[in-house]
């Protein structure tokens, strides 16, 4: 059995302060799918909204944030069944990844609180799109520089063909090397090239983690 009840009010949002700011390993999670039936991007922007209007504080915030990403990953359990595939688990792992980040959330740490929100809300907004046309999207990825050769991370780079779309995601989400019918790695020139060939194609950047990846590739450009 699972704290079915909790999750409800975690995922409709009508879960109390005192529901939230708690261990995350208290709660019984529900392991049979749980991205695919917890995942709702309103969810995240209700959130969000309901700090930015003061009915939340940034604790609350953050605590919700972090068990909203547990139920998500069914408690990080060993035992947990899904049936996403690597593109879907890719996008789990990053949507996650970015809640686990909002977890740690203090308002006093931000100079604009709620213009980092806002912004907040627009890169899962830019999340969703993805997922509600996932079927269109492919990626390639790269290692840039000599840090992310050395803690294992990637620049990836989702595109749209169809709709001439692309977004900039830095992640540890792969494991490099890997490929297969969504994802194709390739060397830092080749992944460099590949963006400016979009750019110069007419494709439209989705709002990620571009402003960080140009700063990052500043000095090979």
């Amino acid at each position: 059995m699972y704290d079915k009840d909790l999750i409800q009010r975690v995922c409709n949002l009508t879960c109390s302060k005192e529901d939230v700011v708690r261990s995350q390993t208290t709660i019984a999670y529900d392991k049979l799918q749980p991205f695919r039936k917890y995942y709702n991007v309103e969810a995240i922007k209700g959130a969000l909204e309901k700090f930015a209007s003061d009915e939340w504080d940034d604790q609350t915030l953050a605590h919700w944030a972090c068990i909203y990403c547990w139920i998500l990953s069914g408690g990080f359990g060993d035992n947990v069944k899904e049936d996403l595939d690597t593109f879907e688990g890719f996008f789990r792992d990053v949507v996650t990844w970015d809640l686990d980040g909002l977890s740690f959330f203090d308002a006093d740490c931000e100079e604009d609180p709620i213009k980092y929100i806002c912004g907040i809300i627009l890169i899962f907004e830019n999340y969703d799109h993805i997922w509600q046309t996932r079927e269109e999207w492919h990626a390639v990825y790269a290692m840039i520089g000599p840090n992310d050769e050395f803690n294992g991370a990637q620049w990836v780079l989702l595109i749209n063909d169809r709709n001439k779309e692309y977004m900039i995601l830095y992640t540890d989400c792969l494991e490099n090397g890997y490929e297969d019918e969504f994802f194709k790695f390739l060397k830092d020139t080749e992944f460099i090239l590949r963006v400016e060939n979009l750019k110069s194609a007419g494709y439209t950047a989705l709002t990620g983690d571009e402003e960080y990846y140009y700063c990052e590739i500043e000095e090979l450009l």
